[in-house]
């Protein structure tokens, strides 16, 4: 399970997201789908404590926003940005304070330094080069400005996740060590304030800081 040779190539991952990837984070997380639900919410949960603890007062870019799960919870006038075009409309109806933009996050439509805080929930995985999400959004990251994000751990619990008939099934998605994560940050020239295990090891919350 936690192989993360890509068995696809960087197109085939892509226009997954562009042609076939149809779920739903919000329903997911406020309705009963199954047992992803009760993940879903503690994650949500998770991402929120550590925006209110890190943030930086200025704009908000919610990076691979999917329907507008944690958007929806951000300030007014903040921005979301997802891939997926199915996407697009459930996040304007989830998230209507925030404009809400499709977009590739290897090629996103702002000026430089444009940001003081992204967000990125369990997004870094479906890359199988997530340099090149990470070198896009220190682009348009202010200096000094925050980027809280998430990815899965290597937990056995996610051994459980066939138990959901309801999760999608993405044809990459990387399970990561600490250690990889953090050489990856740092490679892109961020400084690590925060990386640990959580969630019964099934997440890895980490925030960093454009130097």
């Amino acid at each position: 399970m936690f192989d993360n040779k890509p068995r696809v190539t960087e197109k085939e991952n892509r226009d997954y997201y562009l042609k076939v990837e149809s779920y739903d984070w919000v329903k997911a997380t406020d309705e009963i789908l199954g047992l992803e639900s009760f993940f879903h919410r503690a994650r949500q949960k998770l991402i929120l404590s550590a925006i209110s603890k890190y943030k930086r007062k200025g704009k908000f870019l919610d990076a691979g926003c999917g329907t507008g799960l944690i958007l929806r919870h951000l300030p007014e006038g903040s921005f979301g940005v997802d891939i997926n075009p199915r996407n697009i409309p459930k996040a304007k109806l989830h998230a209507d304070r925030a404009e809400v933009i499709k977009a590739d996050l290897t090629k996103l439509p702002f000026a430089d330094s444009t940001f003081f805080n992204v967000i990125l929930t369990d997004v870094l995985e479906h890359f199988i080069y997530p340099e090149k999400p990470l070198k896009e959004l220190n682009r348009v990251l202010k200096k000094g400005g925050i980027l809280i994000g998430t990815v899965p751990g290597r937990s056995p619990l996610w051994k459980l996740r066939f138990l959901s008939s309801t999760r999608p099934r993405e044809p990459y998605h990387r399970y990561y060590r600490r250690a990889d994560l953090a050489r990856i940050l740092k490679d892109q020239g961020f400084k690590v304030k925060f990386l640990s295990h959580k969630i019964f090891a099934m997440e890895i919350l980490y925030v960093i800081q454009k130097l």
